[in-house]
């Protein structure tokens, strides 16, 4: 089992320690940002690099279109600073719609729709034979570059067990546990991958960088640190921002309203217990798994995948509700995680009997 090892030093000069590294190493250096608290202090650490050497780093972005305004608004400002090269992608994607049953798809920047948004004058709006779904772009785009290149993520292993695995299960680079490969020559590197919360948002203000207006909003709100997300605004697991958006950014709901279907009903239920988060059962089922059944007998949609993916997995009552909360959602694509662990109410009984 993985154990954490703490050494003598803070997170900040392991960070300075891994960019003078980076930019030792690598001749192009590609920072992703997504408008985030992770991606800004990357990209922030990063360009001060860059800088002190009289050069410069890139930061990508992949629009999505149903972003938050206040992600547009930092964004211009990230591609704006000094040592900041922009490359900012403004193609065709389908994003999966986790608020329709009706419109399972936003095409975003598809050509004649009535976007939420004009496109900015200095972004890329085409790319002849890019995919237009987000992870096979990435996939696509990281390949045509060569050894010298490194694209630095801002993902911590700190957020989920597979984001753990995906920063240290297979290094790109001997001695660099926190590299993955590419589809081509270069590499992908997390600098920021130990990092926790706390030390995200010390960096943040320690530093006074600025960051996303949506944290401050979504803290107004109550919203925990581990809790606030920055993400495209249909995403299945950020979905539930819609239930304010209107309050924070009001143009920006009805732009998004305007383009997709499903956006009233998910502000309107987006915090209840049962409909969207399954986080209460209805009272109607006496089981997760009677009401998984009624759901993939009545929802009015082609759930053949859904049938096909829950026959792989455990038969148990944790599995069914997070079934649930997948076929609630519409995620034909398997982007939520699913607990498949089988849990034995009998050994936790007799735990808890050895204990008293």
């Amino acid at each position: 089992m993985a154990r954490k090892l703490y050494k003598p030093k803070t997170v900040d000069v392991a960070l300075a320690e891994r960019m003078a590294w980076i930019f030792d190493t690598y001749g192009k250096v590609v920072v992703s940002i997504s408008g985030g608290k992770d991606s800004t202090v990357l990209l922030d650490a990063a360009r001060k690099e860059a800088l002190r050497r009289g050069t410069t780093v890139f930061a990508f972005f992949l629009d999505q279109e149903a972003e938050y305004g206040a992600t547009i608004e930092h964004v211009r400002h990230l591609m704006g600073l000094p040592g900041v090269m922009p490359v900012w992608m403004q193609v065709p994607l389908r994003m999966t719609n986790a608020t329709s049953y009706e419109e399972a798809w936003l095409h975003a920047w598809e050509p004649g729709a009535e976007w939420m948004r004009a496109k900015e004058p200095h972004a890329i709006h085409e790319l002849p034979g890019a995919p237009d779904r987000f992870h096979a772009f990435f996939e696509w785009w990281e390949a045509r570059f060569d050894a010298d290149t490194a694209f630095l993520v801002g993902l911590r292993a700190e957020e989920a067990l597979n984001r753990y695995r995906a920063v240290t299960r297979n290094a790109a680079v001997a001695g660099i546990p926190w590299s993955s490969r590419t589809k081509g020559k270069a590499v992908k590197l997390y600098p920021l991958y130990d990092f926790t919360f706390e030390d995200v948002w010390t960096y943040l203000g320690k530093n006074g960088v600025p960051y996303n207006r949506a944290y401050d909003w979504m803290w107004a709100k109550g919203h925990g640190i581990q809790e606030m997300r920055v993400s495209n605004l249909i995403h299945e697991q950020a979905f539930h921002s819609l239930s304010t958006l209107q309050e924070f950014e009001h143009d920006t709901f009805e732009a998004l309203q305007r383009r997709l279907a499903g956006v009233h009903a998910a502000a309107l239920y987006a915090g209840e217990q049962s409909v969207y988060q399954t986080l209460v059962r209805p009272k109607a089922y006496p089981t997760w798994r009677a009401y998984r059944d009624f759901l993939l007998q009545t929802l009015p949609i082609d759930v053949g995948k859904f049938r096909t993916r829950f026959a792989r997995q455990p038969e148990a009552e944790n599995v069914a509700r997070s079934q649930c909360r997948a076929l609630l959602l519409n995620d034909h694509e398997a982007n939520l995680p699913i607990d498949t662990t089988v849990k034995d109410p009998r050994a936790s009984l007799a735990k808890w009997m050895e204990l008293l």
